[in-house]
């Protein structure tokens, strides 16, 4: 299911129907801005809405934990998931903290023209399932290992190493090990740039190390995000 404004209500019945009718794996996914998302961009919920359903998934799934109902939940195209993952866990139970935090950069963050892509029936080969706008080539025409490993392409390189190439926030915020710049179509359709940052993060500029009056502070104005407009929280 595609969170948004709409249908978010509907969180605590998607959980009893799993439960009740013994569901094993359950995908929450976040509105990613391309395709049909793009034109309900206008329902995507507001920071403190994301913050409140993740905590609710990340409640019911402890209650499936601790009574030892076995369940798969995921949540899907917001990276920022995992930093917050990891302060919620490190304010709830901050022994594990670390090795929760030590998983999390095992799995690196958004893995997009990394370790996910995307062929399109025609043969295109993109960087996930919602970048079918940009191709790195075609695999009637070229092995795919070959296309894939090619760095001399230019978006595929940034895919690759995009770190040092991020701008605004997603640059200078202490957990880009764990998120990786989150999802970059959805930046390329909010900023028209691909490597600005992410709107969609729900984390403060307190809780991403982004300190007031700095030189990143300022690098960071110039891409502002709707989460800038949040008073600090409680991971602060």
């Amino acid at each position: 299911v595609t969170i948004h404004q709409k249908n978010v209500g509907e969180l605590p019945a998607i959980f009893d129907l799993l439960e009740a009718e013994q569901i094993p794996r359950c995908c929450i996914y976040h509105l990613a801005y391309a395709g049909r998302g793009d034109r309900i961009r206008a329902y995507d919920l507001e920071p403190l809405e994301t913050r409140a359903a993740i905590d609710y998934v990340f409640a019911r799934t402890r209650d499936f934990h601790r009574r030892g109902v076995e369940k798969e939940i995921l949540t899907v195209d917001n990276h920022a998931d995992n930093p917050y993952l990891y302060l919620t866990i490190r304010r709830d139970e901050p022994e594990r903290a670390e090795q929760v935090y030590q998983l999390l950069a095992w799995n690196g963050g958004n893995q997009s023209g990394v370790a996910i892509a995307s062929v399109d029936p025609q043969g295109g080969v993109h960087a996930d399932a919602f970048s079918w706008h940009y191709s790195f080539g075609n695999v009637r025409e070229r092995p795919f290992s070959a296309t894939w490993t090619d760095t001399a392409e230019p978006m595929m390189a940034v895919f690759k190493d995009r770190k040092r190439a991020l701008k605004g926030r997603c640059r200078s915020c202490r957990f880009l090990d764990i998120c990786n710049g989150n999802l970059r179509v959805r930046a390329e359709r909010y900023f028209d740039d691909f490597l600005a940052p992410d709107p969609a993060c729900y984390l403060t500029d307190g809780e991403i190390g982004l300190q007031p009056g700095t030189a990143e502070a300022v690098d960071a104005a110039r891409w502002p995000v709707p989460v800038q407009q949040l008073v600090p929280t409680h991971h602060e």
